[in-house]
Parts: C-alpha cells; structure tokens; sequence
C-alpha cells in the first residue's frame, strides 16, 4: 500500500470512529481506498475480505467439476410477493416487504430451509462485463445474486451470516439477446422484466421503488442444472459461510434493457456522481475447494494433429451463452 493511501485510509478510519453509531453499510465502495482490496481494512469485522480462504466470486473452470450424483434439483417457492428496490449508491438491492409470506430456497446442496431475503445486481460498465463469477475466465455482462438464510437454525440474514451453513447465494447470469426490448408476454411478465421496468424510478442514489406481486421462481432460467461450492458473500464483511449455487444456464435481456442499469448513477440529482455499474468485486483464489456439479458430463475426444487428445463438454449449456454474447463481452471463450 502506498504512504498516500494509507494516509488517506488511517484519515477514513479516524473519522468513521467518531460516530459511534456509524453505519457501516454505507462507508464502502467498489474503487478507491474504500474499495475491495481494502474492505478488509476499513472495519475490523470484515478481516475476512483480506484473510479469507474461501472467498467469492470464483472462475469456474468446466474442466474441473466434480459430478455429485446426490445433488437434486434445487427449488424456489413460486408465490407472489410484494418487494422494494433501492439504489443504495454502491449497486441495486430487492429486499422483501415486511409481513409476505416467506420465500424458501430448498434442495439442491442445501440440507436445511433457506428464507430469501435480498436480491443483488452486478454489471460493468458500458461495453464491458459484468458478472462477479465467470466460467472458463469468461465473464457475462450481468449478474443477479438471491441471498437466503438458514432459516431452520437463524431469524434473519444478518445472524445467519455469521454461522457456517448459515446462508445461501444463488447466482444468474444474464445474457444479451437482441438490440430492443422484447414485447413477448413471458417476459414482460416475469420478474425481471417486472425489475427493469422500474429502474428509470431509481435512477440516483437513495431512491427506492416498490414492486408488487412478483415471482422469484420466474426470474431462475429455465434449466435444473448448476454448479456449487463454499465461499462467501461478495460484499462486506465477506463472511465465509455462503453455500453458492451458480446456475448452469443464462436469462436474456435485450440490448435496450442492459442499457437502462447504464443510465443509473450513484449519487442524488445534484451531484450525479459516476455511473452505478462496475460494481464487482474481483474473483477470489479458489484454494482447493471442491466445486461440484449436478451435470452429468459427456466429453467428447478430439483427436488434434500432432497433439494428445482433448477432452470437450458438450453438454454444458454455458456454450449457449457464449455463442450468443456480444463480441465486446466476450473475454476467452468456452
């Protein structure tokens, strides 16, 4: 770390010791001296963003699953609920109005009920990717995260996330299909089509909006299949107590609709600030941890002149996604 920025970060720290009942949330960003490389740094209870060893996001390398035939499908409770989302500045968060009945995240890696309770969106800037997790160093242009807590075992998000086992994140990663917003009542009724529709109301920092009867269940892509693994929330305090579930196949928005997370900003109307995206934390080493699949994969030998044999999967539904990107999102390929 530079003398000028550890200059700066003891000055931050200084501070935000002042207030007693600061409130943390709001004191982190995703660049700067209060950015992920020093998450770790500003609070002593995020230790773990810098002395973590399973952390998240992860790449997930295709060559390296490990099929698990005792992993089911997972399930999400497909009732309708009422939610509010907010531009907190630093990304985009659904939460779930007090008083629904609960969502639950049940099956899969999981041996106990989970209760959703906040949905987080990733994207990058304009023209460039943005999903926390990538596979095969491939990287989508958006990504959607359903947090859930242990709700056997804690009443909340912020008690389970304190606990191993205590929290569940499902990741969607979302692909780019077509130039202009689609018309087609499936998905001008689903709940992402639900979400973006309301974000030109959200447009700065602080501002909230409320959505009524929305399903989590139409959001999840259409397929059973997915990869999982231990790690962490991918925002502070970086607990490491998050079973991830990273489904194996991509939703799709247009061109015109990822336009719309763009025009978000961080800060109110009379000082804009920077645009609300590029909120990524970077992968994370993945140290020897297991990542499992419930995809019974299929490889195909390629004989190659010259060369030993190489193993291809061909069943992976990622490919989908990867043939159908924007050549500006595409970084390695499948």
């Amino acid at each position: 770390m530079s003398s000028k920025a550890t200059f700066f970060l003891v000055l931050l720290i200084s501070y935000s010791t002042c207030f007693v009942a600061a409130n943390w949330d709001d004191w982190w960003t995703y660049e700067g001296i209060s950015g992920p490389a020093y998450w770790g740094l500003i609070n002593p209870s995020w230790t773990m963003c810098n002395k973590g060893r399973r952390q998240s996001p992860i790449n997930i390398d295709p060559t390296s699953l490990s099929y698990d035939s005792r992993l089911g499908a997972i399930s999400i409770d497909k009732h309708l609920i009422s939610a509010k989302i907010t531009n907190t500045g630093q990304t985009l968060v659904l939460k779930v109005g007090d008083g629904e009945v609960p969502v639950n995240i049940t099956g899969g890696p999981l041996a106990y009920k989970y209760q959703f309770q906040e949905m987080i969106f990733h994207w990058g800037e304009k023209g460039f990717p943005g999903s926390e997790h990538t596979v095969n160093e491939y990287s989508f242009p958006a990504e959607i995260q359903l947090y859930g807590f242990n709700s056997d075992l804690y009443q909340n998000l912020s008690m389970a996330r304190e606990h191993p086992g205590g929290v569940v994140g499902v990741a969607i990663m979302i692909q780019v299909k077509g130039e202009s917003a689609r018309l087609e009542h499936d998905h001008m009724h689903s709940g992402l089509g639900h979400i973006i529709s309301k974000l030109s109301s959200i447009k700065y920092g602080g501002d909230v909006t409320r959505l009524k009867q929305i399903s989590l269940a139409t959001i999840m892509p259409n397929t059973a299949d997915y990869i999982t693994y231990e790690g962490s929330t991918t925002f502070p305090g970086c607990w490491e107590t998050t079973t991830w579930v990273v489904m194996n196949k991509p939703v799709y928005i247009s061109r015109q609709e990822l336009d719309m997370f763009y025009q978000l900003r961080q800060g109110d109307k009379v000082m804009e600030k920077a645009p609300l995206g590029n909120n990524l934390r970077p992968r994370q080493p993945l140290n020897n941890r297991a990542v499992r699949t419930n995809i019974a994969l299929q490889a195909q030998k390629i004989e190659c002149e010259g060369t030993l044999p190489e193993v291809k999967f061909t069943t992976n539904e990622w490919v989908e996604g990867a043939q159908a990107a924007p050549s500006e999102y595409r970084r390695g390929g499948f």
